[in-house]
């Protein structure tokens, strides 16, 4: 196994213990890569072993590290305008927003300079990019991406199979992710739990909550080149069909 970071080069302080000889005391077995303290250590050997320690309480997902599981639970906590109106992921800002939506829309801005492929997120693209430099076990036999554990990879090639092992035990519908499956059960056991605090009106889910706040607050993050600016992501789709740009 080979990891997909690429060694920091830059930490003087790891150099000049090399350069005197000194013992290294935090070093990732599989990779080789030196950090400053055990914790550290622990943290990026869950790179390799796809443990994911840190659990959401309100769902199903899983973190490797405790930081993104705080930035996660503030979905949970914050009614925010910037929703995604497709899949009900909630965003904290208009630009994480803009970048998720190119998920739906297909939009890839951003280029490998080595071969043609095109990715929708920086990220992406500089994952894809070490792929030219490094072999890892985790890499998709339809799309080249490189995955970083057997699990992230398992779930990726769903996206091209089509398989959807997660059903639905009330209706005939299924999913790629248990995370969606346990948002759609809401609908069927009458639970509310998201309540607006100006109408009190309550919601099943906070991607509905979230999206009737905007009529309170007025806010439309979904804006269209020509300066039109709409609530809902399918008002603006509507709208560049009607124009046709």
């Amino acid at each position: 196994m080979i990891c997909l970071e690429v060694p920091n080069t830059d930490d003087d302080g790891v150099l000049e213990e090399r350069r005197r000889g000194g013992r290294r005391t935090h070093v990732c077995e599989v990779c080789d890569k030196d950090f400053a303290s055990a914790s550290a250590l622990t943290i990026h050997t869950r790179v390799h072993t796809g443990e994911k320690p840190f659990k959401c309480r309100e769902c199903d997902k899983a973190f490797s590290d405790k930081s993104s599981l705080t930035i996660h639970s503030k979905t949970h906590k914050l009614v925010t305008p910037f929703m995604c109106g497709t899949c009900n992921r909630a965003c904290l800002s208009a630009q994480h927003l803009t970048r998720h939506l190119r998920k739906h829309t297909g939009e890839k801005p951003f280029k490998c300079r080595v071969c043609d492929k095109a990715f929708n997120l920086k990220g992406t693209l500089t994952q894809h990019s070490r792929t030219h430099m490094l072999v890892t076990p985790y890499m998709c036999g339809t799309c080249n991406k490189a995955c970083s554990s057997a699990h992230h990879l398992t779930e990726h090639l769903r996206s091209h199979t089509g398989e959807k092992p997660f059903k639905c035990k009330v209706c005939a519908r299924a999913f790629t992710l248990q995370g969606t499956l346990t948002r759609h059960m809401s609908i069927h056991n009458g639970e509310k739990p998201y309540q607006c605090h100006v109408c009190l009106e309550a919601f099943a889910q906070f991607g509905n909550l979230v999206r009737h706040v905007r009529v309170h607050t007025g806010i439309q993050p979904f804006k269209c080149d020509c300066g039109k600016a709409f609530k809902q992501s399918g008002a603006l789709s509507s709208h560049k069909r009607k124009k046709k740009h």
